[in-house]
């Protein structure tokens, strides 16, 4: 790949590696040169899958990681341990600086603070089966903001994908989001979690502070109609 990418640019094309998603990361791949993304927020990290995808488009900018559960913090720490500019922290942001139990399901990136609702047991099953829980920390960005590394600039993308937290993530770094040019959010068609904000609500809470809409990626469909479970929201200021 790294090759590959140089010698694409002498003919005015650009590699990128393939995924399932790779509509997606190509459109996050133009994003990031279009509005210069220096730094990216990774709230929700999970174990570095979203760190090493910026890492195979080429993005050398400063990654903000931030993974509460423990099993997949030691992944993401080890994941990143040899990449200097990639900073992680174990614990999860929210608007609200206190401890929270998270439910840890079987896969772990479908763990959430909310419980699941029987939709999502019935389409994901063992995946989104609750395991065990823990108490972790939760952070405001606004507060962590100034003693972050990377953060002293204004093109800066903010990544969520919290399962059901994204609303109170956003809502803490509501000091500093003019220094937030673009963001991505996973938002949910149906309701996965219980209580969760619904779609029009985040779309309506993003757009009122100045975002809008640059693509909208099906995450996952529902088996028996092809229906749009969720997507991922990328949007611009």
């Amino acid at each position: 790949m790294n090759l590959l990418r140089p010698i694409a640019s002498l003919f005015g094309y650009d590699v990128i590696r393939k995924s399932k998603d790779r509509l997606r990361d190509r459109h996050l791949h133009n994003l990031f040169i279009k509005h210069q993304v220096e730094t990216v927020i990774d709230v929700g990290a999970n174990q570095g899958q979203y760190g090493q995808f910026l890492r195979s488009i080429g993005f050398s900018g400063s990654i903000i990681s931030f993974e509460p559960l423990s099993d997949a913090f030691k992944t993401l720490s080890a994941l990143s341990e040899n990449d200097p500019n990639w900073h992680v922290y174990n614990h999860a942001l929210g608007d609200t600086e206190t401890e929270m139990t998270i439910n840890v399901s079987n896969y772990s990136d479908f763990s959430s603070f909310l419980a699941p609702t029987t939709y999502s047991k019935d389409t994901f099953q063992h995946k989104s089966e609750v395991i065990r829980q823990e108490t972790v920390k939760i952070k405001v960005l606004d507060s962590l903001f100034d003693e972050l590394p990377g953060t002293d600039t204004r093109r800066i993308h903010l990544k969520m994908d919290t399962q059901g937290f994204d609303l109170n993530v956003f809502k803490g770094v509501q000091q500093h989001l003019e220094q937030i040019q673009t963001m991505q959010s996973e938002i949910s068609i149906r309701e996965l979690y219980e209580g969760m904000p619904d779609y029009l609500t985040a779309l309506k809470t993003y757009t009122d502070a100045g975002f809008t809409i640059s693509g909208l990626f099906p995450v996952t469909r529902d088996k028996n109609d092809l229906s749009v479970i969720e997507f991922d929201c990328v949007m611009v200021k």
